[in-house]
């Protein structure tokens, strides 16, 4: 008599904890799919590059238009992106920078630097492979399920001419060697703020020309009086391989 009472209930329990399962296997994000369907399995750097270099083909036909092939579109951005996109231009269509490229002439070429490569999501700056260009674009791509996407290009400034006192790359920071794969344990890094995100890192490269300043001193680095985690400010010239160290400010 008493067992009967408890079948239900033992039933009960189990459909719940079947819905409970069946709810958390959907709702872990690392097997959800992205919400509007975009995305692009592969590397990061290599879903970045893959609509940069379809983009920069179409830019350098002069009788081709990347929105009017509907590259804007790419399955390798996502909707949210793509709607910025194509509203952008159509407030502003004879807008004379190129919003992808972040260049007024299209460039011969790429160049990608990474910012930060996790898990789930990646930042890279895109370069025009010659110096001298006056842009660079700022990549953010997430991942969700095993498909990359696209979901963030800003412009910024690009090399110039460290003699006239500005640097693609001016920020403030701490110095680190020890540092985990795939960075490069060899040389000095940078770890940085941006966007209010803390955990950018850049490589450091330094040079008979690069200079050191402690209070009024200053002298050519020696990196062998370089302190983990000391607090610097780095001004230098970005490359496709790190930082061309011009100024350290202790």
């Amino acid at each position: 008599m008493h067992t009967k009472k408890y079948v239900p209930f033992l039933l009960i329990a189990a459909l719940v904890l079947g819905v409970v399962a069946v709810w958390w296997l959907f709702s872990d994000d690392s097997l959800k799919q992205p919400d509007d369907g975009r995305g692009v399995a592969g590397e990061p750097i290599d879903v970045a590059l893959g609509f940069y270099e379809e983009w920069l083909t179409e830019v350098q036909a002069s009788s081709s238009d990347p929105f009017g092939k509907n590259i804007h579109n790419h399955q390798a951005l996502s909707q949210e992106l793509s709607d910025r996109l194509w509203s952008e231009r159509e407030s502003n269509p004879e807008a004379l920078l190129d919003p992808i490229l972040c260049q007024l002439e299209p460039p011969s070429g790429l160049r990608t630097l990474p910012i930060y490569e996790q898990e789930a999501a990646a930042k890279f700056l895109v370069m025009a492979a010659e110096k001298g260009k006056s842009g660079q674009s700022v990549v953010t791509l997430e991942k969700t399920g095993d498909l990359w996407r696209v979901v963030d290009i800003t412009c910024g400034s690009a090399e110039s001419d460290p003699n006239q006192g500005e640097f693609s790359f001016d920020r403030e920071g701490f110095l680190l060697k020890n540092v985990p794969a795939p960075l490069n344990s060899e040389y000095w890094h940078l770890v940085f703020e941006e966007d209010g995100e803390m955990g950018y890192t850049a490589p450091l490269f330094l040079d008979d020309s690069s200079i050191c300043v402690r209070g009024d001193a200053e002298a050519v680095c020696d990196q062998s009086q370089f302190v983990e985690t000391d607090k610097v400010k780095v001004q230098g010239q970005m490359s496709e391989v790190g930082v061309e160290v011009k100024r350290i400010e202790f």
